[in-house]
């Protein structure tokens, strides 16, 4: 039998219910989960949880993604902080601070869009609604210029707002599905 994991809130822990065998075969996320908690909660390492699940990107794991446990290796035990490391940690997260942000050099994105969307704008150009691939793909959802235009866009569609390219791109979803966006579309299904 597979113990199942709850989670008591964002960064609270996943505590272990249940009796059996060594480690669950799924897992399925829900909100609030980092696959380094799920890993922990597994006596698993994030990085070969990652692996065996097939995950690009591990800071983006989606709520209701199965994720599998079997094959995972097990941890080396957790490293002891140290006071130096700690402080070296909190030095760190304070210049982090201090550091302007990507973000401060993109326009804003200041439109509404769900999380699935947002996720694709970020797969598709980090997020920013002025991005030009050299190969011929613009704005946020790397828009081409026909299927710009074929969803009644004008002109470049980086120099449209975000909120019009969110529009276009739901109106492409609409016709096509996520098959416009081969990798980044998964984020819609």
């Amino acid at each position: 039998m597979a113990r199942t994991l709850s989670i008591a809130g964002l960064g609270a822990g996943i505590t272990a219910a249940g009796a059996g065998a060594a480690f669950a075969t799924d897992y399925t996320v829900k909100p609030g989960d980092t696959l380094s908690e799920i890993a922990q909660a597994n006596g698993a390492d994030w990085h070969e949880l990652a692996r065996i699940n097939n995950l690009n990107d591990p800071d983006l794991i989606l709520i209701g993604q199965t994720l599998t446990l079997d094959g995972v290796k097990k941890a080396t035990a957790p490293r002891q902080v140290t006071a130096k490391k700690t402080e070296t940690k909190k030095v760190r997260k304070t210049e982090r601070k201090a550091r302007t942000s990507r973000s401060d050099d993109r326009p804003s994105t200041s439109v509404s869009m769900s999380a699935a969307w947002r996720k694709v704008a970020q797969c598709e150009s980090g997020g920013n609604p002025r991005a030009v691939n050299p190969a011929g793909y613009y704005g946020l959802f790397q828009f081409d210029l026909q299927t710009w235009r074929s969803v009644g866009g004008s002109g470049n569609p980086a120099k449209a707002s975000a909120a019009e390219q969110l529009m276009r791109a739901k109106k492409l979803y609409a016709q096509r599905g996520a098959q416009p966006w081969p990798v980044c579309g998964r984020y819609l299904r």
